[in-house]
């Protein structure tokens, strides 16, 4: 459990670019999220449940109430009018009691007696005899909790209309003297009846009120909990950004101090020794050995020219681009790349692919861009027997894009990853700071990278240029 812990939290930093620390708080804070929903809903039920069993409780001890009133004291057609005056009752909605054929043979609102209504409930309770349950919506717009319950009475047909207020004074059947009955009578049988117990849900939708609330608080706490947090990890991804920026300002400044030096300490004793080596060539020929002389001599001048390469690279990295945006026509700039590939040597391997009109970029930065590109997809292909290289600029809406395809032998996943960092290179005499100095000329240029490579279709290198009408010209230090 724990490795898969371990596994899911560096998966997703790698995917996030946060801290394992951050991923793990993530990840605590979603199962603390989870556990706490699972409550605030199981508690949400249970008090739903327990706002319905108390209205179901509280009419089923009313209805058993009520049978044992009517039991004792006869169908009396004001019984129910008289329980809704006592405070006792003062939960109850109505009442009202059916008989086997749907006659109502008595209801709290005294106009309703005696009318026959089919009622589905009613008639199911008589047929099943077991309650049912239900909310109604009244002519006033209440609802109210419904309970049907069947009633079993054994009441003699002169019990029905009996004298006098028995419910309120207390005085019913069992206050009669006992001792001036002269003979026991036989039991009446029982008839079944369907008593309906109309509640108002006012303590039950008070429950409900509170577990709505509470739900709600629970919710909108682990929402502001998730916006808070990841508010925090935000500003400090925002802050880390700026820290490596910062970090890499401060290394580009030491790199800028470095290669200024090197562009006095080297250049110019680097382009002595080449002077003086090209001057031995010369003389060479009066030489007995003149030809290991020359071949030495020639090794001299090319290891010149390429640390001379380097440094001028070094300073071409460190120098902040400096933008001079320009209108220019593409078909023309496409001949200038094909005239520089013929220049290089590589006018046979590329192909070039342009769409014809105005475009509004750097030129210079532009074509330096292409160049490096291009230098580097020679170097790749240079081995291929069938070796190809298609450099196409087209226009797409307001951009610009450039696409550098070869045919080489592609690229390693471990270098992909860091190609454009400087003095990462894959080849033996490469100087690494070509595709970072692309890197940085497109940040500059509001360019878009995408790198594409596959050790069977070769390396296809994609970037968007924004059309820059909104850059203005800056002058170079």
């Amino acid at each position: 459990m724990a490795g898969l812990f371990k596994k899911l939290t560096e998966k997703l930093s790698s995917r996030l670019f946060i801290t394992g620390y951050q991923v793990s708080f993530l990840v605590l804070l979603a199962m603390f999220s989870v556990v706490a929903i699972i409550s605030a809903i199981g508690t949400y039920r249970i008090s739903m449940e327990g706002a319905k069993n108390l209205l179901e409780t509280r009419a089923v001890d009313v209805a058993v109430n009520i049978g044992f009133t009517l039991e004792r004291l006869g169908l009396r057609s004001n019984i129910f009018q008289e329980m809704l005056k006592s405070d006792k009752w003062e939960h109850l909605a109505f009442l009202t009691l059916y008989d086997r054929d749907g006659t109502i043979l008595i209801h709290s609102n005294e106009m309703l007696s005696g009318r026959r209504v089919y009622d589905e409930h009613a008639q199911q309770v008589m047929r099943t005899m077991t309650p049912v349950i239900s909310f109604q919506k009244l002519a006033t717009g209440e609802e109210v909790f419904v309970l049907y319950f069947p009633l079993r009475l054994h009441i003699a047909p002169e019990t029905t209309e009996p004298v006098g207020n028995a419910f309120s004074s207390g005085q019913g059947r069992d206050s009669i003297d006992t001792g001036s009955v002269e003979e026991l009578k036989p039991m009446p049988l029982a008839k079944t009846f369907c008593l309906k117990v109309a509640l108002h849900p006012y303590k039950a939708y008070a429950i409900t009120r509170k577990a709505n609330i509470q739900l709600g608080l629970i919710i909108s706490s682990i929402v502001i909990l998730w916006v808070m947090a990841l508010f925090f990890i935000n500003s400090w991804r925002r802050n880390y950004r700026l820290e490596e920026q910062l970090v890499e300002q401060e290394r580009l400044a030491v790199l800028g101090q470095m290669a200024a030096v090197l562009a006095h300490e080297i250049r110019n004793p680097l382009s002595s020794i080449k002077g003086f080596a090209q001057i031995h060539m010369e003389d060479a020929a009066d030489c007995p050995d003149a030809e290991d002389l020359k071949e030495d001599m020639e090794l001299i001048v090319e290891e010149t020219v390429r640390l001379e390469r380097l440094t001028s690279a070094l300073l071409e990295y460190a120098r902040s681009p400096s933008l001079r945006d320009s209108a220019f026509m593409l078909e023309e700039f496409c001949r200038d790349l094909a005239r520089h590939a013929g220049s290089a040597g590589s006018a046979e391997l590329v192909d070039f692919e342009c769409d014809s009109g105005e475009v509004h970029l750097d030129r210079e930065k532009f074509l330096q861009i292409i160049i490096n590109l291009v230098q580097n997809a020679t170097d790749a292909v240079k081995d291929q027997p069938d070796a190809r290289i298609l450099v196409s600029i087209r226009l797409q809406d307001d951009s610009v894009i450039l696409k550098v395809e070869d045919n080489g032998p592609g690229i390693p996943d471990e270098i992909k990853k860091k190609l454009f960092e400087p003095f990462v290179t894959t080849k033996t005499r490469g100087t690494g700071l070509g595709l970072s100095i692309v890197k940085r000329l497109c940040d500059a240029m509001g360019g878009k990278i995408e790198l594409e490579s596959a050790p069977e279709r070769g390396t296809v290198v994609t970037i968007q240029f924004p059309q820059a009408e909104s850059h203005e010209p800056e002058e170079s230090e």
